[in-house]
């Protein structure tokens, strides 16, 4: 009895793996690239070319494209057998830092059934420029400090990814202070500022420095952050005389003295 209920299992196992052998007979992958921010309408592949279809074919099998998250990037225009943008692909909203970044969906025509795998790889282009959390900043730092003495670390963000990616930063100017370009263990590079040369608050006691990120990208793009440092007193002046001798005069002083001497004198001979 058992195996008298098993036939319609066996029979159902066999026609699935036949139809499973069937579809897979006819998988073809197609890859293709398209860079990012691509107008809507932009041409992507010839799918009916490069598949070795008839554009007929493509038509009469109802090809559309189905699975995945891609319908509405990229569409199908049957009628000339190509993909166009569906819509503008902004690759960093699209997936962040993760690179390669890829479309993956499939094309299925039917009568016979064929299932083709397409990837649409959206390339990066250098559309944002370096960015810092802040626009600008303060720091102190004492005008007795000795070269060397690290005062901040400062890092800008850019989603671009690979060449377009944050490059390094400059400093401008390097009188008195200078920078570090270091990597954190993730990678992401950023700017260590250090004192290089001896400070005098006397001589400048406020001090401007524009710290400035770039990409690799062409044309490369930049960021800035301004670094307002104020520097502060120590006691390393001992108070100083505007001139190191003095001569003091006394000839209407002593005038009166003397006159006033004679006559006292005159007045005690008198006297007498």
């Amino acid at each position: 009895m058992s195996f008298i209920n098993s036939i319609p299992t066996v029979k159902w196992q066999v026609r699935a793996f036949i139809l499973v052998f069937l579809i897979d007979a006819a998988v073809c992958q197609i890859r293709y690239s398209v860079p990012e921010e691509m107008r809507k309408g932009s041409f992507v592949g010839n799918v009916a070319e490069d598949l070795g279809i008839d554009v007929k074919r493509l038509k009469s099998g109802g090809a559309r494209i189905v699975s995945g998250d891609s319908s509405e990037y990229i569409r199908l225009d049957a009628d000339k057998g190509i993909l166009v943008v569906g819509e503008r692909i902004d690759r960093e909203q699209l997936c962040g830092q993760t690179s390669p970044c890829s479309l993956n969906f499939e094309m299925i025509m039917m009568n016979p059934m064929q299932l083709h795998s397409v990837v649409v790889e959206v390339l990066d282009v250098n559309d944002n420029a370096p960015v810092f959390h802040e626009k600008e900043v303060h720091v102190e730092i004492v005008e007795s400090a000795l070269p060397g003495t690290e005062i901040l670390q400062e890092s800008a963000t850019d989603p671009d990814v690979g060449i377009n990616a944050l490059h390094g930063y400059t400093l401008h100017p390097t009188t008195y202070f200078n920078i570090k370009v270091l990597s954190s263990p993730n990678g992401h590079k950023y700017a260590q500022l250090y004192l290089s040369n001896a400070l005098d608050r006397e001589k400048e006691e406020k001090l401007l420095l524009v710290l400035t990120a770039v990409d690799g990208g062409e044309p490369q793009r930049s960021g800035t952050l301004k670094i307002h440092v104020t520097v502060r007193d120590t006691n390393d002046n001992a108070p100083v005389f505007t001139q190191s001798n003095f001569k003091a005069s006394c000839e209407r002083e002593c005038s009166e003295r003397n006159l006033s001497v004679e006559l006292e004198r005159d007045r005690l001979q008198t006297k007498g």
